[in-house]
């Protein structure tokens, strides 16, 4: 019989996420690490993606081709495999999507790159075979574990990064990595012009205490709230990234960001309610100018001399980002969280007087759902108020506590107002305040989650 040549027109594309599992589980984390739990990167809410926005492109053209409405679809919600050999699996598989005949390469953008107005980096752009049906499998995973991850799993060899290999068997089967440095080039870095168009200028208000002038926040912060713009030095308002003004120190005492800023405007007071006016690129500031070049798991403190505000990163609060990837540095993690979710944090803090809070985790590429990986989440482990001597840390009980009213001291009340606060703030998706008392869901227990909207 002669042999006949068919060329396969109708083309079809799975995508299969298997995301990280948790390092206590994971044997090749136990063969590298042995029991060193501060090289952790997946802790206590394994990764999963549902409802995490991507697109398919053509490479050539950047067209969208799935979905066809050109705006984005969302990750379906998760099955589970424990096949890998590394513990326990969320799996998102993707809808088979048709490639039209005219389309040669494909690639994803995933998260807030998914957006019309991102889409920055195509994620393993790739060129679709004559097959009718190919499917790709993506494996989420820490940086450091692949060479222990294509041994126990029998795959050929380590991808690139960005790229995608051939499974040996079956045919038509394809797999890419993704490890926590691919997950920073995914992610979004926050702009000034960003800051600027999501955080706009504005005033903000709160009942006066008596007896407060000199505005008491001033007097609380000296050393940080008057301090002289400095020649040469890369102000708020420079084009481009901020410089770094302090170093980020190791040791068991914060590092401290001094700020580089003109003397901010002192609030203003009519009757009982104090105004003050907030430009929250330079507020922001020396936020997004913390920790560049440092991998350091030292807690960090950034003070916020416009509000009179301290923030502390504590010890470990940018793991994630740091343990599951080869580069990424603190600025880098920082700078992927949105100005929204910092400016949310720092309204209701200033209109309740407190002048500190400690912050556990912000940008993290693989550990829970999808808010902190496109950077809309933000979590406050503990409050000051040093005029009223509260020092709150927010943390139950136990499973008693879940879903019940906040603790009757007052501490707890000043949380009831924080929680208020962020649940009314314009910067913040409602009903996404979660607490280890009320509006509870797996694992806020340690913590107070603030999200903020989407862009």
């Amino acid at each position: 019989m002669p042999t006949q040549q068919v060329t396969v027109t109708d083309r079809l594309v799975s995508f299969v996420f298997y995301c990280a599992p948790l390092d206590r589980y994971n044997g090749m984390y136990s063969d590298l690490h042995g029991l060193d739990t501060s090289k952790y990167g997946v802790t206590d809410s394994a990764s999963y993606l549902t409802r995490l926005p991507f697109v398919v492109v053509d490479v050539d053209t950047k067209k969208v081709i799935y979905p066809t409405s050109g705006a984005y679809k969302e990750f379906p919600g998760r099955t589970y495999t424990s096949a890998l050999h590394d513990g326990k699996r969320s799996v998102h598989s993707l809808d088979a999507i048709h490639i039209p005949d005219e389309v040669k390469r494909i690639a994803l953008h995933i998260a807030n790159d998914a957006f019309r107005y991102h889409r920055n980096f195509q994620l393993y752009p790739w060129t679709v075979p004559d097959a009718a049906h190919s499917k790709i499998h993506i494996f989420e995973l820490r940086s450091d574990v692949q060479n222990k991850f294509i041994e126990k799993n029998n795959l050929p060899s380590i991808p690139s990064e960005n790229t995608l290999v051939v499974k040996s068997a079956p045919t038509n089967e394809y797999y890419g990595f993704l490890t926590g440095d691919l997950w920073r080039k995914v992610s979004h870095e926050y702009t000034d012009a960003d800051i600027s168009r999501l955080c706009p200028s504005g005033t903000i208000s709160r009942n006066a205490l008596a007896g407060d002038m000199p505005h008491p926040q001033v007097a609380a912060h000296p050393s940080h709230a008057l301090v002289p713009a400095m020649t040469n030095a890369v102000t708020p308002h420079s084009d481009g990234p901020h410089a770094y003004v302090g170093p980020v120190l190791g040791g068991s005492s914060p590092a401290s960001v001094p700020a580089v800023v003109s003397a901010p405007a002192l609030p203003q007071v009519t009757g009982s309610v104090e105004t003050i006016a907030v430009d929250w690129l330079a507020t922001l500031a020396p936020i997004y100018a913390a920790g560049a070049g440092s991998r350091s798991m030292a807690p960090l403190t950034v003070e916020i001399p416009t509000l009179g505000i301290t923030l502390t990163f504590i010890g470990r609060a940018l793991a994630n980002a740091i343990n599951t990837s080869d580069n990424t540095t603190i600025q880098q993690a920082i700078k992927r969280t949105s100005p929204r979710t910092f400016a949310a944090a720092l309204k209701a803090a200033w209109r309740l007087h407190i002048d500190k809070l400690s912050l556990s985790s912000s940008w993290r590429p693989m550990l829970g759902s999808r808010l902190h990986k496109m950077g809309d989440g933000l979590d406050v482990t503990s409050f000051e108020d040093s005029l009223e001597h509260i020092d709150f840390t927010i943390h139950n009980h136990g499973a008693g506590d879940r879903n019940l009213p906040f603790p009757t001291s007052s501490g707890g009340q000043k949380l009831a107002k924080l929680y208020a606060e962020l649940n009314r703030d314009s910067e913040t998706l409602h009903g996404a305040i979660y607490t280890p008392w009320l509006n509870w869901v797996e694992p806020h227990d340690t913590h107070m989650h603030i999200t903020a909207k989407g862009e």
